[in-house]
């Protein structure tokens, strides 16, 4: 039996975490115009979620992206600034003891909803 080497096995893994990605489901609405929601720890990164699923509608019918309005809903556990206070507190605590510290944040923190139409 022969055993492959641990770094031929990595290329595996990251194509199987980028399959299990899910894709933001893309809604189709009236007069041409399309919703889509994306999530994420930070407002940054559930916006580009959402904007990257914006840009791969239009670009698959040929058109350019307008975003006609977008939305962010925060889903916390504790409110936004409770939430970064506890962060920043459990950063300063965890460098002084030199452990890793404490997160609040989740992946679906953070929910865009994005608006719009694509331009031919």
């Amino acid at each position: 039996m022969t055993t492959r080497p641990f770094f031929a096995v990595i290329p595996a893994l990251l194509l199987a975490a980028c399959a299990t990605t899910p894709n933001p489901l893309v809604i189709p609405r009236e007069n041409n115009q399309y919703d889509t929601v994306g999530m994420g720890k930070t407002r940054v990164i559930a916006l580009n979620q959402a904007m990257q699923s914006v840009n791969a509608t239009c670009r698959g019918k040929g058109g350019n992206p307008v975003v006609i309005n977008d939305e962010t809903k925060y889903n916390g556990v504790v409110s936004e600034e409770t939430g970064r206070l506890i962060e920043r507190v459990g950063s300063a605590v965890g460098a002084i003891a030199g452990i890793a510290s404490p997160t609040m944040s989740r992946d679906d923190d953070y929910q865009v909803t994005v608006h719009f139409r694509c331009n031919s």
